[in-house]
């Protein structure tokens, strides 16, 4: 059973590209930001890990080791949320397939230990999408063509390039962010993005030092 779910795991993921790699809380939060339909893969020396996302939502699950394979909430309660995961968008038909073999039916299992949902200190206790909107300037001039990419830790959740306006909006979950300012010459700024509410304006000044929310 385990030569078998794992080749046909591994054959459902050859016909996929890795999207990057993934703490099991990063992996939660980017699936969500971005809807993601993927397959999350966490493989240690002695057992694989599954976890099945149909537009953003973690809705399958299996473990599998050499005894055998765990299909959904028993799946998830072998979770400790120290696993280090790879994703791979997969289409909808065969991430529903996959879904109604593991279903998870307790998302509850995934809050364990601030799994899901995680609460930021001073703000709501649950973390809500809103969209971020940016104007990048130097000085006065807004700058077209930058490129602006969302961080949260070492994984990039999003990236975009400003328009004519020197503007760039990004749909997020609400929450703390690296933002990092790049053209033509190379980085030209960072600097750290909070927004707590369901729509956000404000700027980052590449020739200043810092952002007025940072």
């Amino acid at each position: 059973m385990y030569m078998d779910i794992n080749d046909l795991m591994g054959e459902i993921l050859q016909q996929s590209t890795c999207e990057g790699c993934f703490t099991l809380d990063e992996l939660l939060h980017y699936g969500t930001v971005h809807s993601s339909t993927g397959i999350g893969v966490s493989k240690e020396e002695k057992h694989t890990f599954f976890l099945v996302f149909s537009s953003g939502e973690p809705n399958g699950a299996m473990f599998v080791d050499e005894k055998g394979t765990l299909f959904g909430d028993s799946a998830v309660l072998r979770l400790t949320g120290r696993e280090e995961f790879e994703l791979f968008p997969v289409m909808t038909p065969i991430a529903d397939a996959l879904v109604s073999r593991c279903r998870i039916f307790e998302k509850s299992h995934l809050k364990k230990n601030g799994r899901l949902d995680i609460p930021t200190i001073g703000t709501p206790t649950r973390q809500r999408v809103g969209i971020l909107c940016l104007t990048v300037r130097n000085g006065r001039v807004p700058l077209a063509g930058a490129h602006v990419a969302i961080r949260k830790g070492k994984v990039v959740m999003t990236s975009d390039v400003t328009d004519s306006g020197g503007r760039v909006c990004f749909r997020l979950l609400n929450g703390r962010y690296m933002c990092v300012v790049s053209d033509r010459i190379g980085e030209r700024t960072r600097c750290i993005i909070e927004f707590h509410e369901p729509q956000v304006e404000t700027y980052v000044d590449i020739g200043g030092t810092e952002d007025e929310n940072r």
